[in-house]
């Protein structure tokens, strides 16, 4: 099972890392000063030693001789820790007193006539101390030395004392760094709280006030899906509320002549008398597959419909219509005419069938016999336009709007319609960023339907 990516975890480990890195770093410095600042007391008590026996040579005849009692050389080379060595070299690094054989210093690297280097002698390293000096002319070298326990328990200890408290402050930085990251997170957590207190009816959006300006974003871009989602389900209420309400009166009605053609069909009723009635029963059968038609067409169209958007070329799209729509502008005895130049918009195919065979329909059903409509595409630099214009009645201004609502029909007495096509093509327009407006046709006197599609 993959583990899930935990964002504390991620803090942590980029986090932390850094935090004990920067202690240990600030422990093996402050380590390294205290051991050097020790260091430099053992090597200063060294010199010392080296100063003490450079006081105890003579030069008799131009030889350097030392001069150096049993008791106070006993006195200098005791140590509880170490053993300390000295050895004087005269011209030319000759013996002249002391331990022979210590580990000569590097020439030319003394400062102020001394120097401090580490070297290795009777099996053992030590430090060594070396004076450089001139008495009567003769060059002395004086050179003490001493093992390095005492040196390497000082570091010991040095190193002890400041482990328990370098371990401790890691410890605390551990934990104040969980602390501050589980702080630092308790607004994602009193959001997921939040969210997870409500119920699934609750879609209202989540306030932002005390969100950090970092997850603000976030949770903005929350609210416009909760915001979406609120609309589509409104959307899908509306549908649902309206298709009852338009079904059942269409239903009823078919009920209604079955059951009276089903209980008179053994009555006195001629043939020309039934055929009536399984005409009437066929038109309320038609009506409710145009109206179930329409309803799902809407449905498409509303927001939350899955539709893939491509390039549609509109005249593709009318000349397609043209197929359907002749032969019952023919029967209408409507004069359906095509001018189409090509008009590309993004969109999806189906929906924008469904938009152009809205607005042929629409201009079927109000134009009067005899009369004439118009169907009209092509290019501007503002986009691709679309227009549908008729020879019949037109839409009053104050009307123009209100023909969008659903289930606005006018002169329901002479149509049959259900009301919901211009509904469709608004909805459908909406879903491509286009608008649909109704003016008056200046070449045929009805409506002029156009919609304005955006660049593609």
């Amino acid at each position: 099972m993959t583990r899930r990516p935990s964002l504390r975890r991620l803090l942590l480990v980029w986090l932390l890392p850094a935090m004990v890195g920067l202690v240990t770093a600030g422990g093996i410095t402050a380590y390294a000063i205290a051991l050097r600042s020790a260091t430099r007391a053992y090597d200063r008590a060294l010199l010392d030693t080296a100063l003490a026996i450079a006081g105890q040579i003579q030069i008799v005849g131009g030889v350097p001789v030392l001069n150096l009692p049993n008791q106070a050389e006993e006195i200098l080379l005791t140590d509880r820790y170490d053993q300390v060595y000295f050895e004087v070299l005269g011209p030319e690094n000759n013996f002249v007193a002391g331990h022979r054989g210590l580990p000569p210093p590097p020439w030319g690297m003394e400062e102020d006539g001394r120097l401090y280097y580490d070297g290795w002698y009777g099996g053992h390293s030590v430090r060594m101390a070396a004076f450089f000096t001139e008495q009567e002319g003769v060059p002395l070298v004086i050179l003490a030395a001493e093992t390095q326990n005492k040196r390497n328990s000082l570091a010991h200890e040095i190193l002890l004392s400041m482990l328990l408290p370098e371990v401790l402050l890691v410890v605390a930085t551990l934990g104040l760094g969980w602390v501050g990251i589980r702080h630092g997170l308790k607004p994602v957590e009193d959001l997921r709280s939040e969210l997870a207190r409500r119920s699934h009816h609750d879609l209202s959006t989540v306030s932002t006030a005390q969100v950090p300006e970092e997850i603000t974003p976030l949770v903005e871009e929350l609210n416009h899906l909760l915001a979406r989602l609120e609309a589509s389900l409104t959307a899908q209420r509306h549908f649902v509320s309206d298709a009852a309400h338009q079904l059942r009166t269409p239903l009823a009605a078919l009920q209604a002549q079955a059951e009276l053609a089903l209980r008179e069909v053994d009555g006195p009723k001629t043939r020309e008398e039934q055929r009536q009635q399984l005409q009437r029963i066929l038109s309320a059968t038609r009506r409710l597959t145009h109206l179930t038609h329409q309803l799902l067409a809407l449905a498409r169209a509303e927001p939350g419909g899955q539709q893939s958007m491509e390039a549609v070329d509109l005249a593709d799209i009318a000349r397609e219509s043209a197929e359907t729509w002749l032969p019952l502008a023919l029967r209408a005895n409507v004069d359906l005419g095509f001018d189409l130049a090509p008009a590309t918009v993004s969109g999806a195919r189906l929906l924008v069938q469904e938009l152009l065979a809205n607005l042929i329909d629409n201009a079927i059903r109000y134009t009067p016999r005899g009369g004439s409509i118009n169907v009209r595409c092509f290019n501007t630099a503002e986009g691709a336009r679309l227009q549908v214009e008729d020879s019949g009645p037109g839409i009053p201004p104050e009307d123009r709007e209100r023909v969008f609502e659903r289930f606005q029909r006018r002169d329901s007495e002479h149509t049959d319609g259900c009301g919901l096509g211009l509904a469709i093509v608004r909805e459908i327009a909406r879903q491509h960023q286009a608008q649909v407006t109704i003016s008056s046709s200046p070449n045929l006197g009805g409506a002029l339907f156009e919609v304005r599609f955006p660049p593609a």
